[in-house]
């Protein structure tokens, strides 16, 4: 309804999308960029981009798996344009752990995912393995269903509670919410939608 609305050239429906993922989509690109005005500005374009495509989106079937396509995709155009191509695959390594900036960020990184490997360890065991298919090999909840014997909505429901109970966990050992990006961040940019 709010997408047919959108599709439509409200603009409430267009204010409805926008309350709901800028957070979001501003705390994943602060995680990418670092710094507050390039999170800010990549929010702009998001949005603007979602607008400019607003005539499309009734044959979406799935909303949130496209405005998730239509960020990330947004966030490495914005990477790329930022620098040369040896800065981009520095800051590429640096985000995925290869290289620390500093030593103390190598510290406190070992840190955060400690305390998420420890959370993980306190998921029920369909709750680790889907988390785990999910986050280390990538797959999809079909596949995941299909390796573990269960139904893409069972692996679902999983994945749910797994970082519910994940969020929980980090928030009751430690107060930094930057950790709880690295948390979403760990398992992918699709659990914010």
């Amino acid at each position: 309804m709010v997408l047919r609305a959108l599709s439509a050239g409200e603009e409430r429906a267009f204010r409805k999308l926008y309350d709901h993922y800028a957070e979001k989509v501003y705390s994943v690109a602060l995680l990418h960029f670092k710094q507050p005005e390039l999170a800010e500005d990549l929010v702009q374009t998001v949005f603007l981009k979602l607008w400019e495509n607003r005539t499309g989106l009734g044959e979406v079937q799935s909303f949130a798996g496209w405005f998730y396509t239509l960020t990330r995709n947004t966030i490495i155009s914005t990477l790329r344009k930022q620098g040369s191509q040896a800065s981009y695959l520095d800051f590429l390594q640096q985000r995925l752990g290869l290289l620390p900036v500093y030593p103390e960020q190598d510290l406190v990184r070992k840190e955060q995912l400690q305390l998420i490997r420890r959370g993980i360890q306190q998921l029920s065991a369909q709750q680790r393995m889907a988390f785990t298919l999910q986050c280390d090999e990538g797959l999809s909840y079909k596949i995941i269903g299909e390796r573990m014997g269960i139904s893409p909505n069972t692996v679902r429901v999983h994945l749910f509670k797994a970082m519910e109970s994940l969020r929980r966990f980090v928030q009751t050992h430690n107060n930094d919410k930057y950790i709880l990006l690295c948390l979403y961040s760990l398992a992918g940019l699709k659990n914010f939608f």
